[in-house]
């Protein structure tokens, strides 16, 4: 049977067990990028074809493992500038926590099986932790009083995601608890978070840990813990920072000063300044003319007179003024040019 792809955290552990990667490292750092597919309807900000970029630490146990892949990907979001973020975290437990805690909250729901949608009541029988994630009003509303799991964890469970939080506040990772967060996957342990943006109700990013999937893929028993994120979503936030390319016409007036300054300008243009050149020989008025109709700011000129001196003289079109520009000060005069650009774009 074939299936397109819905997520790639099992791909990356077969993966991980098809080249044996644990038996060469003990802590595996992998990292990925590309598509995915859902089933579900779209909503807002979401497609069938979607992109995520992701990370998995195969390995370690610790809880500092969960805390370095938050940290990251809070990372990427100030350096892309996004503000009014939080990520939500909770904790689904070991085996024996979930357990007791399915058990707990199925008498719960049970006492309220009627309010509750078509769909949880089918997941209170098959996979009642998802009842929590359920977005339906009436469903929401019986969750309000709903057992927290932190009332049953083990002290195992509890101590893991105390020492998690005390990184996130050392490097000022906002985030607050949700008992109802268990993720849309069922080889959760333990970490579950999401990141919020906004206050929106979709998660841009999201992930935890998941101790027993290399082992239920066929692997040893190692622990593992990773996030992906929704590229889609996150370029939605983004505002791209538009750095506009100048160019610069050059113009010779003459054979032996276009054929002295070809040279000097293609030395400049190894060191990333764009420049575009105009080989047809014409006088300086017409040559004037063609750069003022195609809009072009910044004009250099060369001709016999600037040859016997060694400069280019420079003209900004829309300022109205001009300079001498020596050849050896050329490339740093038009980085200037340039910064002077950017500058003024922001």
């Amino acid at each position: 049977m074939l299936a397109l792809r819905p997520e790639a955290t099992a791909g990356v552990v077969r993966a991980y067990l098809e080249h044996q990667m644990y038996t060469k490292k003990k802590i595996t750092r992998l990292y990925y990028s590309g598509p995915m597919f859902r089933y579900d309807r779209p909503q807002k900000g979401r497609y069938r074809q979607f992109y995520q970029i992701g990370a998995e630490i195969f390995g370690g146990d610790s809880p500092y493992f969960d805390a370095e892949l938050i940290i990251i990907i809070d990372r990427i979001l100030r350096q892309f500038k996004v503000k009014q973020y939080i990520f939500e975290m909770n904790s689904v437990g070991c085996d024996g926590c979930k357990v007791r805690y399915s058990s707990k909250l199925q008498e719960y729901l049970n006492q309220r099986q009627d309010g509750l949608c078509q769909d949880c009541q089918v997941r209170i029988k098959n996979n009642v932790l998802r009842v929590l994630d359920c977005k339906v009003v009436s469903c929401k509303q019986i969750l309000e009083n709903v057992p927290a799991i932190q009332e049953i964890l083990c002290s195992v469970c509890k101590k893991h995601q105390e020492m998690l939080y005390q990184p996130l506040e050392r490097n000022k990772v906002q985030f607050m608890e949700n008992k109802y967060l268990v993720r849309g996957l069922d080889y959760y342990t333990m970490t579950v978070f999401e990141l919020k943006i906004n206050g929106g109700e979709s998660a841009v990013a999201g992930g935890g840990r998941y101790n027993n999937l290399v082992a239920e893929l066929g692997g040893p028993s190692i622990p593992a813990v990773g996030f992906a994120i929704g590229m889609d979503r996150l370029c939605n936030l983004v505002t791209p920072e538009i750095k506009r390319n100048i160019d610069i016409f050059v113009f010779f007036l003459g054979q032996n000063a276009m054929q002295n300054g070809i040279t000097i300008i293609n030395e400049v243009r190894s060191s990333g300044i764009r420049l575009i050149t105009d080989y047809t020989e014409r006088n300086l008025k017409n040559h004037l003319k063609v750069a003022n109709r195609e809009g072009a700011e910044h004009v250099l000129i060369l001709g016999e007179d600037e040859l016997s001196k060694q400069v280019f003289l420079y003209k900004n079109m829309k300022k109205g003024y001009q300079k001498q520009v020596e050849f050896e000060h050329l490339s740093n005069f038009l980085k200037g040019l340039k910064n002077a650009e950017d500058t003024y774009m922001r």
